[in-house]
């Protein structure tokens, strides 16, 4: 765990260090300086409401599998998965948390899998946001960018169906049985539990939960960029937030630090927006997740 804390965090500063470099600290530091604060609390707030839904969207996966668990519950232990997740090394480590915490007072199986369809959930919903965007303003985006953004998007459809639709993970794991013990014999019952999930009507309210999620942050980002000047397109936030969101979810460095920025300077700058603006926001957008995150460490406290 230290090492793998010790590599991304290496990876973030890397990153950071990179642009604060090559677009220069100044230029940076200036475009933060010109949030309007009421723009930003705005952003908090809807930041907040995005926590609230997405809870609602965990509770109805964990009445799927079984498990009743009230919303002021659902709410409190997501609150403290968000916290985790930005303070643990590992950007899933809020998730082990949460499950833990939940599996103590339940099965331990059905809360671990209910952790990885609310991840797959988010995925599929900016996956859906970012390919309807790009069917009707793929002129908008220049080529090499929409090729990029197509490639990611393909890349994690094939990766999603390799975990809901086949059995490569089972098998995987089935391999490695020996050598990972019990915790090889609770990651199979997990991915099997996955495979459980097969209510349509269940899957639908999920899914159009997710997509209204993620429609919000795609407006917080627009809202994020009006605070400090960025006057463009909306249509671009529908587009590379979604795609910049699935780089985000890989774990390479510590809470999306330097891949967020690095991503919204790429794919906004080819449109036309400075790249010092574009890190700009997608810092501002991790400050205002961080902050949102630390409500999570407070109900964290309080329960314990």
């Amino acid at each position: 765990m230290k090492k793998e804390f010790a590599l991304r965090a290496m990876i973030s500063i890397i990153l950071l260090a990179t642009f604060f470099y090559f677009i220069g600290i100044e230029k940076i530091l200036n475009e933060i300086s010109k949030t309007i604060l009421s723009l930003f609390i705005l952003a908090l707030a809807i930041e907040n409401l995005g926590v609230f839904l997405s809870a609602k969207r965990w509770q109805i996966l964990l009445f799927d599998s079984g498990l009743k668990l009230n919303y002021k519950e659902a709410l409190s232990f997501y609150y403290i998965g968000s916290f985790f997740n930005t303070m643990m090394p590992s950007s899933f480590g809020g998730d082990i948390i949460k499950a833990y915490k939940l599996g103590k007072k339940t099965s331990s199986i059905e809360a671990f899998s209910s952790v990885v369809m609310d991840r797959i959930a988010g995925l599929i919903a900016v996956i859906i946001i970012a390919t309807i965007s790009i069917s009707f303003y793929y002129f908008l985006i220049p080529l090499n960018t929409l090729i990029i953004s197509m490639f990611i998007i393909i890349s994690f459809v094939i990766l999603i169906s390799i975990i809901i639709k086949t059995s490569l993970i089972e098998k995987l794991i089935m391999i490695f049985l020996n050598k990972l013990g019990k915790i090889g014999k609770f990651l199979l019952d997990v991915t099997k539990s996955i495979k459980k999930h097969r209510n349509i009507k269940i899957w639908c309210y999920i899914i159009s939960i997710s997509i209204l999620y993620h429609l919000m942050l795609v407006i917080n980002n627009y809202i994020l960029s009006l605070s400090i000047g960025i006057k463009t397109n909306f249509i671009y936030f529908l587009i590379f937030v979604p795609v910049s969101q699935i780089l985000v979810s890989l774990p390479i460095s510590i809470q999306g630090f330097g891949v967020r920025e690095g991503s919204y300077s790429m794919l906004f700058s080819s449109v036309g927006i400075d790249y010092s603006s574009a890190f700009s926001l997608g810092f501002l957008n991790q400050i205002v997740k961080v902050l949102t995150s630390i409500i999570g460490g407070v109900v964290y406290v309080i329960k314990k």
